[in-house]
């Protein structure tokens, strides 16, 4: 009968059902019915079979998308047939389905591996700020938009004696570190990038809050120690920053401008070494 037929269906998948009109329990239209609501079940190619007399009933059956029909009693010559037929094309939908989900799924990597081109291409590769080439892009961007803006360039202090006290890769920890908290004291519209070695350069928009309460959230995250691993073992080191400020305005030019804010980070250097 149609509901032991469909149990059968879902314990062992098969490629093609011969379905008679007439079951006991649940007819053929019922069980045809069942399979179509099932997406399990609803691609399996289904042969009804059927009287002469029930010719209305089989074109219901194909509107409900059987496969094809075969009237009873039915020729063994033309049963092959048509089970062959099904069979076949049942056979190319696999393989052009397959074909489909190969080809979605070279896309979706193609589309993983662009993606992840183009974060490379634009991002620092150890800390995953944005890497230098991207602020000069940035940097000139916000030039010929003409509104002013600010670049704080920030230095950090005691680097080099960090990596040589814990070795290298304690030192490539700490920037990643570092650069994590320098994105907390920006807000989304500012662009924080990776300049080189220990060095970070920021571009604040206007709106952003003032240039002090930048430096000011600039200082604070990095005033509380940090930690480093070193043979196993955790280490606390403490590691601030010098930060120069400079503001743009029409006519300077990119060097002009980073020169500024270099400059005034490195008399801030100084004052801190005093």
């Amino acid at each position: 009968d149609g509901r032991e037929a469909l149990q059968l269906l879902q314990d062992s998948p098969c490629d093609l059902v011969l379905l008679d009109i007439l079951m006991p329990v649940m007819d053929g239209f019922e069980t045809l019915a069942r399979m179509k609501q099932n997406a399990a079940l609803r691609e399996v190619p289904v042969i009804m079979i059927s009287a002469l007399d029930e010719l209305r009933g089989v074109v219901g059956c194909i509107e409900m998308g059987a496969e094809d029909y075969l009237p009873k009693p039915f020729n063994r010559v033309l049963l092959r047939a048509r089970i062959g037929a099904s069979l076949e094309k049942k056979w190319l939908r696999d393989r052009e389905r397959r074909k489909t989900d190969e080809l979605e799924q070279t896309l979706r990597l193609l589309e993983q591996a662009h993606e992840q081109m183009v974060l490379q291409a634009s991002h620092d590769g150890l800390t995953g700020l944005a890497n230098r080439r991207t602020v000069e892009t940035q940097l000139d961007s916000r030039m010929k938009r003409g509104t002013p803006f600010t670049v704080i360039y920030i230095d950090l202090n005691g680097f080099k004696k960090i990596n040589d006290t814990y070795g290298h890769a304690a030192g490539d920890d700490l920037l990643k570190q570092v650069a994590s908290r320098l994105l907390k004291a920006f807000r989304s519209r500012d662009v924080v990038g990776r300049w080189g070695g220990d060095e970070f350069v920021a571009l604040m928009d206007p709106g952003s809050g003032s240039v002090q309460t930048g430096v000011s959230r600039i200082t604070e995250c990095l005033a509380e120690d940090f930690v480093v691993w070193k043979d196993g073992a955790q280490c606390g080191v403490s590691v601030g920053a010098a930060v120069g400020v400079a503001l743009w305005n029409p006519g300077d030019t990119a060097t002009e401008l980073l020169r500024r804010a270099d400059l005034a980070m490195y008399v801030e250097k100084l004052r801190m070494a005093g």
